[in-house]
């Protein structure tokens, strides 16, 4: 496997990740059970041998969402009258409702860059004088990745000894994933220039103490301090109440 630097992001990370915990029998043609429609989730009932169940959850019109929201009721609602049936089929529930969490949890909500603005009033690129090498003498901008779930970071350390460590042996790689729920306190601060876009900073504190802060032009610190505000409320409140365990 690669160990490019998009390879080791968010994105790629997170639905990797889903992909694994699914399965091939989660994922038909590459949709995830949470994806599929009434025929789809019928073809998978002969699968896993529950053809008898197959015309009533038609009739029901279960697709992957419903899968996921079923319980010992709802089954017996649809016409499952069996017990035995009923509590071995929700052992497939229990499994589908842990995929449908890691679908959310790593469902993109925003992505962003390091932001590096010109220097000397905006007259010289930020790189300056290393200005066809930004990479190689500052190292790859940060990328910043929210989910559901969490924010992660995606940094590069300098090198300990310069431009010629890193062309022989390349960048540290550091990747920090701070979960939405254990945020305490979100802050921006931001700028003005008459010539251009200055740097802004989004401050994100944990309770345990640690602090991270994101690079970002002025003119978007406030939307994104919103967003992260947004996510980490729906993230307390939706862990809550999110496909809860079943009750056996």
């Amino acid at each position: 496997m690669s160990a490019a630097y998009e390879n080791l992001n968010e994105q790629h990370a997170s639905k990797k990740a889903t992909s694994e915990l699914a399965g091939e029998i989660f994922a038909l043609n590459g949709n995830l059970v949470t994806k599929w429609d009434a025929s789809e989730v019928s073809k998978w009932l002969v699968t896993i041998g529950y053809n008898d169940l197959v015309p009533l959850f038609h009739q029901s019109n279960i697709n992957g969402a419903a899968l996921t929201r079923l319980d010992d009721r709802l089954l017996k609602e649809i016409g499952v009258l069996n017990v035995g049936t009923r509590l071995q089929f929700l052992n497939e529930v229990i499994r589908i409702q842990a995929i449908s969490r890691a679908e959310w949890r790593n469902h993109i909500v925003w992505t962003g860059e390091e932001y590096r603005p010109p220097c000397c009033c905006f007259m010289l690129p930020w790189s300056f004088p290393c200005c066809c090498a930004e990479e190689i003498c500052c190292g790859k901008r940060a990328q910043y990745t929210l989910t559901n779930g969490r924010l992660n970071i995606l940094r590069t350390l300098r090198p300990w000894c310069g431009i010629l460590t890193t062309m022989c042996f390349g960048w540290g790689i550091v990747s920090d994933n701070i979960d939405l729920t254990l945020i305490n306190d979100i802050d921006c601060a931001a700028s003005t220039h008459c010539m251009g876009d200055p740097l802004g900073f989004v401050s994100i504190q944990s309770f345990d103490g640690t602090s991270h802060t994101l690079h970002l032009a002025s003119s978007e610190v406030q939307k994104v301090t919103a967003t992260l505000n947004n996510a980490k409320e729906e993230a307390v409140v939706t862990t809550q109440i999110l496909s809860p365990p079943v009750d056996l």
